[in-house]
């Protein structure tokens, strides 16, 4: 087991001590009604796709040329956070119909002991009997997938930038990009957290791989593809089998999950890709079939 340390915040919660209460003035009326509350805007984190290309670091990947792919990702984390920046997903203007605003998604596959988890994700049929509980997106239901996490929101930005405070008059300048960084790093972990019933203890180390966003067209009936309006950051996340004992998953997003030796990796992708392509099993996902491809290699040769 892990020794943790108890820090000065920590003993000082362990003293005894007596609480009171002191209402602030003229408090505003809190409404119990769910009716009375406005829903919330879907919103992600979007650097402008020009942005990310200007300096040609995406290449044609090794086996399509509408897949593009860079291994230096200090510089494409450097854009994000100088020119990140929140818009909301849907409606007019919003980001799932522009191309050239590119929402930012890490993509974490999980590894462990040697092992790759793979998973199914849920339909609205298998997220339970209320169809409500269902909380995946549809163009992605029922696929199969070993990427982890999600849109960076402007909750994530924005508790970050009010973090930092104190940097307001210190260094103006950059506060907001270290907004975007912080809240990069703090919208991760919370997904990881959510996905999977573990926390930063369960992590034994995290390896950035790279970048890249799909151009393909996977479905003639969607106007705008998911592929054209998202860039992903591929990385691995290590757990800590000292720490680590069992993973979480919540029906209403995942069906099922299973490990992948690692020496059996793309042997068992292309199983699963061909047995698709035969109409006899689910799809793999897109960013999935990437991810192995492109990026494993570098992974599992070192």
């Amino acid at each position: 087991m892990v020794k943790v340390e108890l820090t000065e915040r920590d003993e000082e919660k362990q003293l005894s001590t007596k609480d009171f209460h002191l209402n602030v003035p003229f408090p505003n009326k809190h409404h119990s009604k769910d009716k009375d509350k406005p829903t919330k805007e879907k919103t992600a984190l979007y650097v402008p796709r020009n942005e990310l290309v200007k300096n040609n670091l995406f290449k044609s990947s090794s086996f399509s040329p509408k897949v593009k792919v860079t291994r230096n990702v200090t510089n494409i984390l450097e854009t994000i956070f100088k020119y990140g920046n929140i818009a909301k997903r849907y409606g007019e203007n919003g980001l799932e119909m522009d191309p050239t605003r590119q929402q930012i998604i890490v993509y974490s596959a999980i590894v462990c002991q040697n092992n790759l988890l793979w998973y199914q994700r849920s339909t609205p049929e298998t997220a339970g009997t209320d169809r409500k509980k269902f909380l995946g997106d549809l163009r992605l239901q029922g696929k199969l997938s070993i990427g982890f996490g999600g849109h960076k929101t402007e909750d994530d930005i924005g508790l970050s930038n009010a973090e930092l405070t104190f940097l307001q008059d210190l260094l103006p300048v950059i506060k907001d990009q270290l907004a975007v960084l912080v809240g990069l790093n703090k919208g991760f972990f919370t997904e990881i957290e959510e996905e999977l019933g573990i926390n930063r203890g369960n992590i034994k180390d995290i390896k950035f791989l790279g970048a890249f966003f799909d151009e393909r067209l996977e479905d003639p009936s969607i106007e705008i593809q998911v592929g054209w309006v998202h860039t992903g950051i591929a990385t691995i996340i290590e757990l800590d089998p000292e720490t680590t004992t069992k993973l979480y998953f919540q029906t209403r997003e995942t069906a099922k999950a299973w490990w992948v030796p690692f020496d059996k990796v793309f042997e068992d992708l292309n199983h699963k890709m061909k047995v698709a392509q035969q109409g006899k099993g689910p799809l793999v996902e897109s960013w999935t079939e990437i991810l192995i491809k492109e990026f494993w290699s570098d992974y599992y040769s070192k």
